[in-house]
């Protein structure tokens, strides 16, 4: 990504924000950007566009977010707590949509939106279910859709109390707290033998979301980012042996990170060189989380 296009990025996330999406118009964020209106429209066709592209951002931080947890190696209770008590972190930060104070709402009546949200929304719900499902294994097959929906309430509820109640609750005590309530359930529905209520026949939508689409994508963006960052090195304003080496490095990134485990010093001491370039440091800063 440009450094411009990332400016307009930001400049939109702040506007919505404090002026909300109704209300912020393109000649703002251009403005907000001292750029001309044009030049913002060679990066977003549109407004919507532009909220897209941040909801987009929202749910790549998560994604990353969550994959360095499990990169950290930890046992499999504490990835557990880890995960949960990311949950609200990032809410906390981000608010449900753009805005942490929630006075910035989905736009209405715009389907292209509202299916991404949509989208989004049971990307999430799946996720919560695959943390349930390494967690408690063959326990919650029976129950994975009550359970998950039950999950599912109590982050989002809690959220809103941390939110808008600005309550002082300790977001690693709440995970464990969450945690072990999700204990009480699954020794519940065990012992009672409970029918589900949902079943797979009731959640047929959730059958066209890929969950280990959105994981494998990071990967494409880690591999994007080496290709952009080895096209730039022929034009980079440094001697030819200089530009050779660059881009023996940039193929020895992509090469490691191809491994099933690739070494991190050695991804972090490649990206170290590429970045002590001005032109490549930007790129090898996106690198960063991908690796």
């Amino acid at each position: 990504m440009s450094v411009l296009k990332e400016k307009i990025l930001q400049s939109a996330i702040r506007l919505f924000t404090e002026q909300g999406y109704q209300a912020t118009s393109i000649q703002d964020i251009a403005d907000d950007c001292s750029i001309a209106k044009g030049s913002l429209y060679k990066h977003f066709s549109s407004k919507e566009e532009l909220y897209i592209s941040i909801l987009e951002r929202r749910q790549r931080d998560m994604i990353d977010a969550v994959d360095r947890i499990r990169k950290m190696q930890l046992p499999k209770r504490e990835t557990y707590l880890e995960e949960l008590a990311y949950q609200f972190d990032f809410y906390v930060e981000h608010g449900y949509y753009i805005s942490r104070d929630h006075n910035e709402l989905p736009p209405v009546n715009n389907d292209k939106i509202e299916n991404v949200l949509s989208m989004m929304r049971r990307s999430m719900f799946l996720y919560y279910q695959d943390m349930l499902t390494r967690q408690y294994g063959a326990d919650i097959d029976q129950w994975k859709w009550d359970a998950t929906a039950l999950l599912n309430g109590l982050i989002r509820e809690y959220t809103f109390h941390l939110l808008f109640g600005f309550m002082p609750i300790d977001k690693k005590e709440l995970a464990l707290f969450i945690a072990e309530r999700m204990d009480d359930l699954v020794e519940g529905l065990k012992k009672r033998s409970a029918s589900p209520l949902l079943i797979d026949e009731h959640m047929t939508e959730y059958s066209h979301v890929d969950l280990n689409g959105l994981y494998a994508s990071r990967e494409g963006r880690r591999d994007a980012l080496i290709l952009k960052i080895s096209s730039i090195i022929p034009d980079i304003a440094v001697p030819n042996q200089r530009k050779k080496e660059l881009s023996e490095v940039a193929a020895m990134l992509q090469e490691e990170s191809a491994q099933e485990q690739p070494r991190r010093f050695l991804q972090l001491a490649l990206l170290r060189d590429l970045e002590s370039e001005s032109e490549l440091a930007f790129y090898a800063n996106q690198l960063l989380p991908l690796i």
